[in-house]
């Protein structure tokens, strides 16, 4: 069907957090992040084009291993360079709400990245629709967050 942007994704946001409460599981956060954020810091960060996906995958390991440790395999075994490692580093260990977003959009490495305003718009959205459902205190936005988008 024709819907506005992000209004499913914000529904399926508020089915999880319905599904979850009736199950009575205690506290959760459901994270998100935009893939169009993704290919945008990393386009801001440095990383060529054809290695986007293979870093996105390092980026996934952060909830299971170090900074340390992802940046190194980014280095060592993405061809990834230090410095757009570093910089990638800044972005990935962020999360928050609107206020993340509304500061991510002044950015000035991010500002300049299309791929990346538009990720930021959306998720931007996406969070508003969620304070509207009032699940906001349930979603974070999360940068490190690159499986399941």
């Amino acid at each position: 069907g024709q819907y506005d942007p992000m209004v499913p994704d914000a529904e399926c946001l508020k089915v999880v957090t319905e599904i979850l409460d009736a199950l009575k599981i205690g506290q959760y956060v459901l994270k998100v992040n935009h893939r169009r954020l993704l290919d945008g810091m990393f386009e801001a960060c440095g990383v060529p084009e054809d290695k986007f996906r293979t870093t996105c995958s390092t980026v996934d390991k952060l909830d299971k291993s170090p900074w340390d440790e992802v940046r190194t395999e980014m280095i060592n075994e993405k061809g990834i360079t230090p410095d757009a490692a570093d910089r990638i580093g800044e972005y990935v260990r962020l999360n928050g709400g609107v206020e993340l977003a509304d500061k991510l959009l002044t950015d000035e490495k991010l500002s300049k990245t299309k791929a990346a305003v538009e990720g930021l718009q959306g998720i931007k959205l996406l969070l508003e629709y969620c304070q509207l459902f009032g699940i906001q205190d349930k979603i974070l936005f999360d940068l490190s967050l690159a499986r399941g988008l």
